[in-house]
């Protein structure tokens, strides 16, 4: 992102590991119970942005824009096959519009990660899970501000990984780990050259076959 941004970047990260969507990160928008770590997750993000001059002395000052949100998770959401699995969609859905409201960033572009573990076609249940990644980004209001992202490509045989015992964690493999978060960041600069291009300002073209104006 640096490399193709002309204005400095910063990451934040909010990260827990074994943590689901349906009860972890649960969104407002889905009732119940909120999650705690969907409150510490927004949390997060609005003290780094307050503190931006005192955490980074290189920060330039002028200001900031969030400029996007990348969701990868979902293993602990695919272990429990009978409720979190057929909400998932709906959940992320919901994280999608609150987070854009918490975050007073009703635009924010998203990606979504499809969610890896050790498979390239995933069976049953993951399946499941992960189309319902890819049907959220498929929806009319997200049309043009979200994306997903394959990434089951990226799997490698657990005999030619550190931690073939862990398929939850792509079996260790740094190769993996890779491509996985240079797909996630270059579907990332696809949304923001998109969101750039719709603001570029209308001109006038004439289509001399038909005689007629238009604008593009």
């Amino acid at each position: 992102m640096g490399e193709h941004l002309p204005n400095q970047v910063l990451l934040i990260k909010t990260a827990w590991g074994g943590k689901s969507l349906y009860k972890d990160f649960r969104p407002p928008s889905s009732g119940g119970e909120v999650g705690p770590y969907y409150k510490k997750m927004i949390t997060d993000v609005q003290e780094a942005l307050a503190n931006l001059k005192k955490d980074f002395p290189s920060y330039d000052g002028k200001g900031y824009q969030l400029a996007g949100f990348v969701w990868y998770q979902g293993w602990n959401d695919g272990v429990n096959a009978k409720t979190a699995v057929p909400e998932y969609e709906s959940n992320l859905a919901n994280l999608i519009r609150d987070v854009r409201k918490d975050l007073n960033a009703p635009n924010l572009p998203v990606v979504i990660g499809e969610l890896t573990g050790p498979w390239v076609k995933a069976p049953g249940e993951w399946d499941t899970l992960r189309k319902a990644q890819a049907a959220v980004a498929q929806k009319p209001e997200f049309q043009g501000n979200t994306i997903f992202v394959e990434t089951h490509d990226f799997v490698r045989k657990p005999e030619d990984s550190p931690n073939p015992g862990h398929g939850h964690h792509e079996f260790g493999n740094a190769e993996t780990y890779f491509l996985v978060g240079d797909a996630l960041g270059k579907g990332m600069l696809k949304l923001l050259a998109s969101k750039n291009a719709d603001k570029t300002p209308a001109k006038k073209s004439v289509r001399s076959e038909e005689h007629t104006s238009e604008l593009q």
